[in-house]
């Protein structure tokens, strides 16, 4: 089971025939005083190489060393692209193996703020039928309430209980897990475009949990909003204590 890489010859990985090609992501971005820049990459490289040696009939490429890390640009020798930039990036990337007929690629990430990532999967799925881009990890467990399910039609029911076509309801839970939907999109695994248990709902619930989410919500915003002022108060006081300091040192 070969593992090409970027060392091997453009005819080697003609004749090695793979059709699967794993692309690590990392981040150049500071990870405080005791750890190095690259950890999100480093991390990215030896986790696909890893991956690679179990996965065998692959093409390994180098990892990515940039990513999105704007969340660190306090902090000199982080090094950004803009979402958008690093879509782009990926897309051509991508684009460059379908044209040699590698038409299965994993993406692997090491570096949460790389968001970006996900919509640009579910894009190119979308845009090319016969292109399997997939993420490096699954997203968690199967869930049974994506959409249009117990959660969705309860609080509908709560609000306007005639909007809600009770002879159309019916339970779908498709046997995956949510990345699915940036796969094959929700047609593929459900028939009527719906994820969850439907039949479960009630007006009752849909008050109770549209209650709850508006009190978390507003508590929300006044905690970050008080916490942002904090935040903005104490940078100032920084910025006013430094002239002072230099001044005393003369």
């Amino acid at each position: 089971m070969p593992i090409i890489t970027v060392l091997n010859t453009t005819r080697e990985l003609r004749d090695s025939k793979v059709d699967t090609a794993i692309l690590p992501i990392g981040s150049i971005e500071q990870h405080g005083p005791h750890l190095p820049m690259g950890t999100d990459w480093i991390f990215a490289d030896e986790d696909a190489k890893r991956i690679a040696e179990k996965v065998g009939d692959c093409y390994l490429l180098p990892a990515l060393p940039y990513g999105n890390a704007q969340e660190h640009l306090a902090f000199p020798g982080t090094i950004t692209l803009r979402p958008h930039t690093l879509a782009q990036v990926i897309r051509d990337i991508v684009l460059s193996l379908y044209l040699h007929g590698i038409k299965k690629v994993v993406i692997i990430s090491d570096h949460v703020g790389n968001w970006i990532i996900k919509p640009t999967i579910r894009e190119l799925n979308m845009e090319y039928p016969d292109l399997k881009v997939i993420h490096g990890t699954s997203m968690g467990d199967k869930p049974t309430d994506v959409h249009a399910g117990d959660s969705e039609t309860s609080k509908m029911l709560h609000l306007n209980e005639k909007l809600v076509k009770r002879d159309g309801i019916a339970d779908s839970v498709p046997d995956v897990t949510q990345e699915y939907l940036d796969y094959v999109g929700i047609k593929a695994l459900s028939e009527h475009g719906h994820w969850g248990r439907p039949s479960q709902a009630s007006p009752e619930k849909g008050k109770e949990e549209m209650d709850d989410a508006i009190e978390s919500t507003v508590s929300y915003i006044k905690r970050t909003f008080k916490k942002l002022d904090e935040l903005e108060r104490a940078s100032h006081k920084r910025r006013s204590i430094i002239p002072s300091r230099r001044h005393s040192r003369k």
